[in-house]
């Protein structure tokens, strides 16, 4: 599995974890609150790692035009 596979598996898992924690919510535990929290923050992480990422690959692909070109 490439890494860029794994940040978007990442990303999905924490989305999916951050959609099932705020039904959790309606619970009005405080667990509920923590874990949504919890998963928020996750989340937070994941989309920053797939943003950098592409950030990443796109100037990994400009650099190798530069070279080529």
């Amino acid at each position: 599995m490439t890494s860029e596979n794994r940040i978007e598996q990442q990303l999905q898992e924490a989305r999916r974890e951050l959609e099932a924690a705020e039904q959790g919510l309606a619970a009005g535990t405080e667990a509920a609150r923590v874990r949504y929290a919890r998963a928020l923050h996750e989340a937070d992480i994941a989309e920053r790692r797939a943003q950098r990422q592409a950030r990443e690959s796109l100037r990994h692909q400009r650099s190798w035009r530069l070279a080529a070109g």
